[in-house]
């Protein structure tokens, strides 16, 4: 076993093959530090204790670097402050007493720590720390997702409680609660982060027991199909704008334009309402979505149909005449991107009369009407939406298949937009 004289520098460079190797202090005979091959350090002192009338060596763990607690209930441990314990430990061995009882925390100290480790607290340095298991930090949808689930009322009783203190049993009766409203879905989804913040506090020392283990999904939740048909579009498309105050205004003009661009191109929610002028290429009539955007983290482009054109051009000529250089074209307030969906929807929801349909909807619509009215190939189809489930782009076939069929994209979003304007025009005669 190696010995050198352990310094702040050489803790940094100390780095083993074997599974765990111990690395002794010249310094300090008997304290060391144990290095495993994932590169977990530990701080260590060996002494001889006095136990049933014997001497026998005992090796007692100090604990890990930078992880234990200061006066303040700060996580710390530096060199000096366990070269002090260590010293600390083999004089009480010497002495006959327990050598563990030095590493106990003062009682103010130990509430300090669990107040400071509260579920609102723990919350939130999750939500700063927390990476994907490729150790990526997760999309800003993802992150602003897992952060609505742990956030309201329901949670207000958990907020200044220590993470500690937090059972199983409580978990049982948050999820009852949501269930209890008709929110089964919510309910799965609550678990299935809830499980990951608990998850990362146990990997972080914070718990010693995981209690969203073993609890099963406690909502019946079932994949939604849910195709508009054709007079739900219509009743839709003819209402996107409201009128009359608290109806009307600029906010209202702007999620009529995302709602109809919605319809016309069947992407996502946030890559439409996020979207960008240095995106859209008026001249070539294509929108590209960089991969940062994009849910599958690959590029991809969008060509824009002669409605969605109009409504580009419209947003347009608004930026200049109110003079906003602002880089969003969907915007209420010239400064950010369109945020105001719950109440939008409310308003559009009563104007239109269109009952339980959701803004994805009018994606699983295009992809419906292009595959079984309009008889577009399916592969054709699965590029305007940008899957990668396809068959024509799963697997090998995925990597080498690159072609980005832009013509029969764009062939595609032009008949589907002839299809549905034609479809509100008939119904406007009809009516």
């Amino acid at each position: 076993m190696p010995s050198k004289r352990l310094t702040a520098p050489t803790i940094g460079y100390l780095k083993t093959d074997k599974p765990q190797e111990d690395f002794w202090d010249t310094v300090t005979p008997g304290f060391g530090i144990r290095v495993t091959r994932g590169g977990t350090q530990t701080f260590m002192v060996m002494t001889r204790a006095l136990e049933r009338g014997k001497w026998v060596k005992r090796r007692i763990k100090i604990g890990r670097v930078g992880d234990a607690l200061d006066a303040d209930g700060k996580r710390v441990l530096d060199l000096t402050e366990a070269r002090k314990r260590a010293r600390s430990i083999i004089a009480a061995a010497g002495e006959g007493r327990n050598p563990s009882s030095e590493l106990e925390t003062p009682p103010d100290v130990q509430r300090v720590a669990r107040s400071a480790d509260c579920f609102a607290n723990v919350r939130d340095t999750f939500l700063k720390q927390y990476r994907t298991r490729q150790k990526k930090k997760p999309k800003p949808r993802t992150l602003e997702e897992m952060t609505g689930v742990l956030s309201g009322v329901r949670f207000k009783d958990w907020e200044r409680r220590p993470i500690t203190e937090i059972t199983k049993q409580d978990v049982r009766d948050l999820l009852s609660t949501i269930i209890a409203d008709g929110h089964d879905a919510r309910a799965n989804k609550t678990l299935v982060v809830l499980r990951q913040v608990f998850n990362w506090a146990y990997d972080h020392d914070k718990i010693e027991t995981v209690p969203t283990d073993r609890i099963k999904p406690p909502g019946a939740e079932s994949s939604r199909d849910r195709v508009l048909s054709t007079s739900e579009l219509v009743n839709i498309w003819d209402t996107c704008y409201g009128s009359g105050k608290g109806h009307g205004g600029r906010d209202s003009h702007v999620y009529g334009d995302i709602v109809r661009v919605l319809m016309l191109t069947g992407q996502r929610r946030n890559e439409v309402s996020q979207m960008q002028w240095s995106e859209i290429d008026l001249d070539r009539r294509l929108w590209s979505l960089p991969a940062a955007r994009s849910k599958n983290a690959l590029p991809h482009f969008v060509p824009l149909s002669s409605p969605v054109l109009a409504v580009l051009r419209r947003q347009q000529a608004q930026r200049v005449e109110l003079e906003e250089p602002c880089p969003w074209v969907f915007t209420s307030n010239g400064e950010t991107p369109f945020s105001g969906w719950s109440q939008s929807k409310r308003r559009l929801d009563e104007r239109c009369g269109v009952n339980d349909w959701r803004i994805h909807d009018l994606r699983r619509t295009l992809v419906t009407g292009m595959n079984e009215e309009l008889r577009i190939s399916p592969h054709v189809v699965e590029s305007v939406v940008n899957h990668v489930s396809g068959a024509a782009r799963q697997g090998a076939a995925g990597v080498y298949n690159r072609a980005l069929y832009l013509d029969e994209r764009r062939r595609a979003l032009e008949r589907w937009a002839r299809h549905l304007l034609k479809n509100v025009a008939e119904a406007r005669r009809a009516g």
